[in-house]
């Protein structure tokens, strides 16, 4: 079974294909705007360079969030929409957990701390143990708690997502690992059991827009007395 994975949800675009055996093809592009733009060519393109079409594909995994609001919506749209249109199963994988699954191919056996920047001194973070087992729900935090969570993993743990070297930590290892990236996204996807519902974002912090008021009576005018 073919599983293109994908991400758009924080400072990068990418788009793979993997199946049992492993890797096929990737793409990825670094990228702070534009994955609305860019994801559906990437994704083309990346067939087309494989030589299959969207028929070949069995499962479709996406990155949910943490992430940017706009980020995670491309990407979930593009991959619902897609998995719709050829009735396959879609699964949904945090950025965090791949930003983990990186970092631990990397360094293995050893705990991981993810700490994505989330802005105003504050990071979406989780740990994962040695075992590969997560040791928290996924949160968002400040630089300081952040830290101290790295602390308790002790000397051996491995620090991975782009807040890590905003921490006040060095003496931990760093990983090269700090955007998801979709080769990932699609391994862990082919791992999950069919999911039985389409993937949902994970929003940690509340969107800066705000719902508008009741709209108010316009001031009566004034006559001007002749």
């Amino acid at each position: 079974m073919i599983c293109l994975g994908l991400d758009t949800a924080l400072g990068a675009c990418s788009a793979a294909l993997a199946d049992e055996t492993g890797l096929i093809a990737r793409r990825f592009e670094p990228m702070a705007i534009g994955h609305a733009e860019a994801v559906a060519p990437m994704t083309e393109a990346l067939l087309k360079e494989a030589g299959l079409t969207f028929v070949d594909l069995g499962r479709i995994a996406v990155t949910t969030g943490p992430g940017t609001f706009t980020g995670q919506r491309i990407g979930l749209a593009f991959a619902r929409g897609l998995a719709l249109a050829l009735k396959i199963p879609c699964a949904g994988v945090t950025t965090l957990e791949a930003i983990a699954a990186a970092a631990r191919a990397e360094h293995p056996g050893r705990p991981v701390l993810v700490t994505s920047d989330a802005k105003r001194g504050e990071a979406y973070v989780q740990a994962f143990g040695a075992d590969c087992v997560a040791l928290n729900e996924p949160a968002l935090v400040t630089y300081e708690a952040a830290t101290e969570m790295a602390r308790t993993l002790g000397d051996d743990a491995v620090l991975a997502g782009t807040a890590s070297a905003l921490l006040n930590l060095p003496g931990l290892t760093v990983a090269a690992a700090d955007q998801p990236d979709a080769a990932v996204v699609a391994r862990l996807g082919l791992a999950q059991p069919v999911p039985d519902h389409p993937p949902h974002p994970l929003y940690l912090r509340a969107p800066d827009a705000k719902v508008a008021g009741p709209l108010k009576a316009p001031p009566p005018q004034r006559r001007d007395r002749t």
